[in-house]
């Protein structure tokens, strides 16, 4: 929700910017095909947003990362060249500050400036990654976000509050307004007066109930504290860091990307498949669900640059070095019960 609010936005600036009003107007055929460029690392949610708000999934230009899976900055310039050739409006970058596959940053500065050249709207993905910031050893990652016109995250991941609780966080309120604000008589209040003394936030989104999930932040946030958030994050990524380690002085595993934030990619690499790449992917395929049953560990799995590979998250406040290990031993343990279920 936080990115279908975002994005409503950029798609009511770009209408109003190329003259249109697209409350009133929709999306007539004879106007420019609007385009939304996102990474192939970028979240599902784009394309859901994309596809509810009658852009249509062919709105969206998908490309391509670099070796770090990061977007890749020459080639997102080289498109929107390419569709402006070819009659298209490109309006929106979407970015992401901590992908849910691996965690990597996007060139936020660098994506800033080439917005700002282009007249595009940046859209930050946020949703896991972006209180990361928070982390000094990581911030400078982080640059140009504060220049995004709009960011979403989700504080029920890494700031740990209940489900669900999405946050949009636009740089023009006005713009917003504009965007969702259509009051019926009875509530029509001049803001700032009487019990309108706070924004309606109905007029900045779709829903005109909602409950008060802005408690449950600001509970955490009570709670928890700014420098508990700091410890927090810092202690998760300096987990990731170690399991990275662990990892790349093991024989039999791979790490099979960076690690920027508390996500950890690798595969189980046992010495009798090395060099058998199908092997390897049906050996790790089985890992996933056995893992799962055996309830000592709990790894996801997703694929990057057509490889298939385990996703350790690490968000918890209780997890310790020691947990590392047992995940580990936990992989080990499921190989060897996958090959007797073999034999």
């Amino acid at each position: 929700m936080a990115t279908l609010t975002c994005l409503a936005a950029a798609r009511f600036w770009a209408a109003k910017e190329a003259g249109w009003n697209v409350r009133e107007r929709g999306l007539p055929a004879q106007n420019p095909d609007l385009v939304l460029y996102l990474s192939e690392e970028g979240h599902g949610c784009i394309r859901k947003a994309a596809e509810m708000l009658g852009l249509g999934s062919n709105a969206l230009h998908l490309i391509p990362t670099d070796s770090t899976f990061r977007m890749d900055v020459a080639a997102l310039r080289a498109a929107i060249q390419a569709d402006r050739a070819a009659g298209r409006q490109p309006f929106c970058v979407a970015a992401s500050a901590g992908t849910v596959n691996t965690g990597a940053i996007d060139p936020l500065s660098l994506l800033a400036d080439m917005c700002t050249e282009e007249s595009l709207w940046l859209h930050v993905d946020g949703a896991y990654g972006a209180v990361g910031k928070v982390d000094p050893h990581v911030a400078p990652l982080f640059e140009g976000i504060e220049r995004a016109q709009s960011v979403a995250i989700d504080p029920h991941k890494w700031l740990s509050v209940p489900v669900e609780c999405g946050c949009a966080l636009v740089s023009d309120k006005h713009l917003l307004r504009e965007t969702f604000s259509l009051v019926p008589p009875y509530l029509q209040l001049e803001e700032g007066k009487g019990f309108a003394n706070l924004p309606w936030f109905s007029e900045y989104g779709f829903q005109q109930t909602r409950g008060f999930r802005a408690l449950k932040v600001w509970m955490v946030l009570q709670t928890t504290g700014r420098q508990g958030l700091v410890q927090r994050i810092q202690h998760h990524n300096v987990l990731a860091q170690q399991l990275a380690s662990l990892i790349d002085a093991a024989s039999d595993f791979e790490r099979v990307a960076p690690v920027t934030l508390s996500i950890v990619c690798f595969r189980y690499l046992p010495l009798e498949l090395q060099g058998d790449e199908e092997g390897i992917e049906q050996m790790n395929r089985a890992l996933v669900p056995l893992l799962q049953l055996t309830g000592e560990a709990f790894l996801t799995s997703t694929v990057l640059h057509g490889q298939f590979a385990l996703r350790a998250c690490i968000l918890h406040d209780a997890t310790t070095p020691d947990d590392l290990r047992i995940l580990l031993e936990s992989v080990r343990h499921a190989a060897a019960l996958s090959r007797k279920q073999e034999q």
